[in-house]
């Protein structure tokens, strides 16, 4: 009597322990993935957002520096678009151009500072020599201009320009030997100067804010 009491508490045991292996097993594919419905035929990917399609509270890593994009200026000329996003980390200000050229046979990033050095008081001229550099007039035209976020002051406006607001810009792009470029652009009456150079998209790094 006490031994058949005995196989069938163990044969309790033993189901009970199989059957709580069976439900940890499953809840680990439950929590993997396993089990989750998959995605409906024609679906569209889920694209990650790339250096081209800058917002602001974005954060771009450049040179083992952390820039927080404070806003961006998008421009639109008959269809093609552009993108210059306001970097910043503590007193340093950069703007990162994208998809300036139309057919993007070139690097289409450019890493630029406003040079204040660069003084033009009137139409901006073929070429422009900046120190041992000189600046060949490539391509120019009219743009508007979106902003989102703080794109700092621009010249030729009164106050910050506003959230979504939409102005006209002119714009003149130059090209140095190598990899340096300088853009000019007129707000208004007034001018502003770009100067940097063409950099690789894998020297850089989007971290997306949202």
């Amino acid at each position: 009597m006490l031994t058949g009491l005995l196989i069938l508490l163990v044969l309790v045991t033993g189901a009970v322990a199989v059957g709580g292996g069976l439900y940890v097993a499953a809840k680990r594919r439950e929590v993997s993935g396993a089990d989750l419905p998959e995605l409906p035929a024609g679906s569209p990917p889920l694209l990650e957002r790339t250096i081209h399609d800058l917002r602001p509270g974005d954060v771009v890593q450049h040179n083992g520096r952390d820039y927080l994009v404070e806003g961006v200026v998008s421009y639109d000329e008959d269809g093609h678009r552009w993108s210059a996003g306001r970097l910043v980390d503590g007193k340093s200000v950069l703007w990162l151009v994208a998809g300036m050229e139309r057919l993007h046979q070139k690097s289409s990033l450019r890493m630029l500072a406003e040079d204040p050095d660069i003084e033009l008081s009137g139409y901006p001229p073929e070429t422009l020599v900046v120190g041992e550099l000189r600046f060949q007039l490539d391509t120019r035209g009219t743009a508007s201009a979106k902003f989102s976020g703080d794109v700092g002051a621009l010249p030729g406006k009164r106050g910050d320009p506003k959230y979504d607001t939409v102005e006209r810009c002119r714009w003149w792009r130059y090209e140095a030997a190598g990899d340096d470029t300088l853009i000019v652009e007129q707000w208004g009456g007034e001018y502003r100067v770009l100067r940097g150079q063409r950099i690789a998209e894998l020297l850089l790094e989007l971290i997306p804010g949202s």
